[in-house]
Parts: C-alpha cells; sequence; structure tokens
C-alpha cells in the first residue's frame, strides 16, 4: 500500500469519521428538533381541547337556559368533567417553560370564572327561566369564551412561532449534509416517516374533533327544529329568513313558502300591523322586547294567540342584521284568563250584592249607638262609654270599608270612557284638595311636567287620589315629607307615572301582597286604612291594559308606578 494511498485512506477515513460524527451530532440535533416539534403539537392539541370543552360548557348552559332541555345539561356536565384533565395536562406539558405558565395560568382563570358562571346560571334556569335570561343577556358568558379564544390564539402562535422555527432548523440541518448521499436519504426517510406520522396522528384528531362537532351541529339543528315552542329570524325588512319545524307545523305552511317570501306582518292580524310597525323600529335600536302578544294567521285562515320573545342580531359595526324570536302558544293561557276573568265578575257580583246588603245593618247599628250616646250618654259610666265609642268607630270604619268594596266592585262594571287628560292639571288639583287637610304637616310636593294620557279621567283620579292619599299617610311620622311625582314614556308604547316618597317604606319580599284586597303591611293602629285602595288602583290601570308595581326599603321609603298605553294619537 503506498503512501499517497494511505494518506487518501487515512483522509477518507478521517472524513468519513467526521461525517460520522457530524452526522451523528446532527441526528441527535435533528431528533431533538423532533421531540421539541411533538411536544409542541401535544400543547397544540390540549389548546384544542381546552378550547372545545370551554365552547361546550357555554354552549350547554345557553341552551339549558333558554329551553329548559336537559340535554344541554348532559353536554355541559360532560364537558364539565373533561376540562379539568385538559387542564392540567396543559400545566403538566409547559411547567419547565416558564415563559409560558403565564399564559395557561389567565387561560385556568378565565374557565374556572366561565365554569362558576355557567353553573350559576344553570341553578337559576332551574329555578326560574327569567333570572337565567338575565344572565345569559348579560353577555359575561361569551365574553369571557371570547377571552378564553384569545389567550388560545396567542398560545397558538407562539407555539406556531416556535413550531416554525424548529423546522427551518431541521430543515438547515439536512441541507448542510446534502452530500452525505446515504445520510441524506436517511435523514429525509426519517423526516418523512416523522412527517406521515405526525400529520396522521393530527389527522385523526381532527376528524374526530370535527365529527363531534358535526354531532353538536345536528343536535342543535333537531333541538332548534323539534323545540316544544317556536322559532323565528327576521331580517331588517321583516321578511322572515329562518323557521323551525314546530312554528311551521303551528302555521300550516312549508319552509319553502315562507323563507324569504312572507314578511312578520303576512301572518299575523290586522289589528297587531299598527302596533308591529311602531315597535319593530325600537326593537331594531334596543335590542329585545319581551312577553309581547301578537295572533298569528294559519294557512287556513284561522288565527291563534301567541307570546313573543326576540333579540337583535347584530354585526361587529352593531348594524341589525335579524332577529332571534321565540313563540309560545297562549291558546290555553287565553282560555285560563277567561275562566279567570269570569269568576271575578261572579266576585264582583257577590261582592256587591253582601256589600250593599250589610248597609242597612250598619246604619241601624250606628244610628243606634248616636242614639245611645245622646239619651242615655250621661247615664253610663266611663268603660260604657269607652264601648260605645269604639262601637260607633267600627261602625264607621267598617262603612268606610263597605264604600271600598263596592267602589272595587263597580269598577268591573263601569264601561271606560277615554279623553285626553291633562295629568299635571289634575295631580295638582288633588294634591290641593288633599294638603288642605293636612294644614300642620310639612309636606314638600315636586310635581314634574306629566305626559298627558289617553284615558278613563275619573278612574285615573282615582288612581292618583289613592296613591298620593298613601305617599301623605305613610310620611306621617317624617318631620319634613318629601314627595315625587313625575312620568316618563317607558318604550314599546307605554306612558310611566310614579309617586315617590320618603315615608316608613316597606320589605320588598312583601311586595307581591301590596295589590291584593285587605292586604296591609303595617299596624292599624300606625296607619289608618281598609287596604282596598291600592287594589282598587291595580284594578283601574289593569283595565286601562297597564300594569301597576312597587319598591320600597324599609324607612326608607317607597315608590308606585302603573303605565298607560301611549295612545294619545288616537285622542
Amino acid at each position: 500500500m503506498n503512501k499517497p494511498f494511505l494518506i487518501g485512506f487515512f483522509i477518507a477515513l478521517a472524513i468519513l469519521s467526521v461525517l460520522a460524527v457530524y452526522v451523528y451530532l446532527n441526528s441527535r440535533e435533528a431528533m431533538d428538533s423532533g421531540h421539541r416539534i411533538a411536544h409542541i403539537n401535544r400543547i397544540l392539541n390540549h389548546t384544542e381541547n381546552v378550547l372545545v370543552t370551554a365552547t361546550n360548557i357555554h354552549s350547554g348552559q345557553l341552551g339549558y337556559a333558554l329551553t329548559g332541555n336537559e340535554q344541554f345539561l348532559e353536554t355541559f356536565e360532560k364537558a364539565n368533567d373533561e376540562i379539568d384533565g385538559y387542564l392540567k395536562a396543559l400545566l403538566e406539558l409547559t411547567k419547565n417553560n416558564p415563559p409560558r405558565q403565564p399564559r395557561v395560568k389567565a387561560l385556568e382563570e378565565y374557565i374556572l370564572r366561565l365554569r362558576n358562571f355557567s353553573s350559576t346560571t344553570v341553578e337559576k334556569r332551574k329555578e326560574s327561566f327569567e333570572p337565567a335570561r338575565l344572565l345569559d343577556a348579560s353577555m359575561e358568558g361569551k365574553i369571557l369564551l371570547d377571552s378564553i379564544r384569545t389567550i388560545i390564539t396567542d398560545i397558538r402562535a407562539e407555539e406556531n412561532y416556535l413550531s416554525d422555527k424548529s423546522s427551518r432548523n431541521k430543515e438547515r440541518e439536512i441541507k448542510n449534509f446534502k452530500y452525505a448521499y446515504f445520510t441524506l436519504l436517511l435523514m429525509v426517510a426519517v423526516v418523512l416517516l416523522t412527517l406521515f406520522g405526525s400529520i396522521h396522528v393530527h389527522s385523526k384528531k381532527r376528524m374526530a374533533i370535527e365529527n363531534q362537532l358535526k354531532i353538536l351541529t345536528e343536535e342543535n339543528k333537531d333541538l332548534f327544529d323539534n323545540a316544544p315552542c317556536g322559532y323565528h329570524s327576521i331580517d331588517d325588512r321583516g321578511y322572515f329568513v329562518d323557521m323551525n319545524n314546530t312554528l311551521l307545523r303551528w302555521l300550516g305552511y312549508e319552509r319553502h313558502e315562507v323563507l324569504g317570501k312572507l314578511k312578520f306582518t303576512d301572518l299575523i292580524d290586522k289589528k297587531d300591523i299598527p302596533f308591529f310597525e311602531k315597535n319593530f323600529p325600537l326593537f331594531k335600536d334596543r335590542g329585545f322586547p319581551d312577553n309581547v302578544e301578537f295572533n298569528f294567521i294559519k294557512k287556513s285562515g284561522t288565527s291563534f294567540p301567541v307570546i313573543l320573545s326576540a333579540v337583535a342580531m347584530e354585526d361587529e359595526k352593531g348594524n341589525f342584521v335579524k332577529s332571534r324570536s321565540s313563540t309560545l302558544d297562549n291558546i290555553e293561557c287565553k282560555q285560563a284568563l277567561e275562566k279567570i276573568n269570569n269568576l271575578n265578575r261572579e266576585l264582583e257580583d257577590f261582592t256587591y250584592s253582601v256589600s250593599h246588603d250589610l248597609r242597612a245593618p250598619l246604619r241601624s247599628i250606628d244610628g243606634y249607638s248616636r242614639i245611645l250616646q245622646e239619651d242615655f250618654g250621661d247615664k253610663l259610666d266611663e268603660e260604657g262609654r269607652r264601648v260605645l265609642n269604639v262601637i260607633m268607630s267600627n261602625a264607621k270604619r267598617m262603612g268606610k270599608l263597605i264604600d271600598d268594596l263596592l267602589d272595587f266592585a263597580r269598577l268591573g262594571r263601569k264601561e271606560i270612557q277615554r279623553s285626553r287628560i291633562n295629568m299635571t292639571g289634575l295631580v295638582n288639583n288633588i294634591l290641593r284638595e288633599l294638603l288642605v287637610q293636612e294644614p300642620d304637616r310639612k309636606i314638600d310636593v315636586k310635581v314634574d311636567e306629566l305626559d298627558t294620557a289617553f284615558a278613563d279621567v275619573d278612574m285615573i283620579r282615582q288612581v292618583w287620589t289613592n296613591l298620593i292619599e298613601n305617599a301623605i299617610k305613610y310620611t306621617g311620622k317624617k318631620d319634613l315629607a318629601a314627595i315625587e311625582i313625575s312620568s316618563y314614556e317607558s318604550g314599546y308604547g307605554e306612558l310611566c307615572y310614579k309617586v315617590k316618597d320618603n315615608g316608613v317604606g316597606f320589605d320588598m319580599k312583601y311586595a307581591p301582597k301590596l295589590f291584593g284586597v285587605f292586604q296591609r303591611l303595617h299596624k292599624m293602629q300606625d296607619f289608618s286604612g281598609t287596604g282596598v285602595g291600592l287594589a282598587i288602583v291595580k284594578r283601574i290601570i289593569t283595565r286601562h291594559e297597564g300594569r301597576v308595581w312597587a319598591e320600597g326599603t324599609l324607612q326608607e321609603g317607597a315608590t308606585f308606578y302603573f303605565t298607560i298605553p301611549n295612545d294619545n294619537e288616537n285622542a
């Protein structure tokens, strides 16, 4: 073996050795890069799982809150059970990387808040629909879910950047030993196999997620189409753009006959059209009506009553896109209301008859008591005179009670005679009449300019008289009584009037009792009265198709509200 050959051999051996070491080192680096990429992919997969389960938590509670269907609770509870495992895995994957920890901790905090909010909403919905609807209307759940998406997007961006960086390093390493043919082939094979395996695993997980989303979408579609209540959407022109099978079945139409072809006004009673046309612009501007009554017209021409609630859907610029409305069949409620009205009429007749029949014996008691006092009062001892005064006082109170009951009963018989009412002038006249009876008290009354109403002036006078009398009576223990009377437009065709005082107030848990007959929240010896005044107020306002309610705090005063339909254009 000659010297040049040996030199060449050793040079080749050295080159092979260097190449072997180079290949080994680069193989190690390539393997490390592969581990880093796999680690990053596991983080990305777990963030995807966290997002899907957080979305299921929100959609589950939202579906249950809107419909009360317990199938949504299964989605909600399953997602609650799964998300802890995904979060724990994500924390484990990022524990050796401090820069990643703050985002994961923030993600964990937002998910905890979302779960607490969703659990609270579910518990509220189990008790009643309205508190759950108000919680969902606050958009807190959506805001929390959007925050979770933002954090996950940031995590993905960072992980994708690191993944891209590792991939670029790997490609550079492959290029560096492209002249090492067999090593290059081996590395290409390893890379191809690694990539194929990664893509295969990722594809399988992606397909599983897509199948899960498909199943969820189909379930939501089935729930929408076959819910026990009707759902529909109309665009800004009033055309139907969506309607579920339930409402189509009620109306007797096929989907292709309605969507994009019929307007909302085509399917409601003619007498409801002016109300809709007046309030639809308000709805698009303010967001949602609640429990509005309409009469839908079936394809056959017959009608049926429904109760409608809706929310406005807007684009990112705040422009109205469409409504999202639910309708409940109101036939049974209407029938029950008619039965109640019949019973009320029978009760009114009975009350009127009994009250009228009680007048005669009560008049006799009062008359004979006065004769006894005038003719034999000086012959009675002090206890006898006291007992006689008690009899006369209670007879007088019974007379006032009978008068109030007769007034209450007459309200169901009296026809409403509507006319334009100058509310400011009416209230000021009533105040002059009532305040002259309180010459020794300091009473500060503030009356704003009140909206003109179209109603029965005699009935509304009785409403104002009863409310103002109450305000004066229940501020009797104040050194300076303060009473405020004002009005405002409440929207959706109503005028709202209120009387506010700084009197003894009441506990709000007893508010439902205020407007019942004979319901009193204060002792007779503290404040006189028959317990019928507020019942009369409610009866009058109900007959005017308005609402009445009260708010109060013990020893801090009370505010009484009543509404009247804003029909001034008909005056």
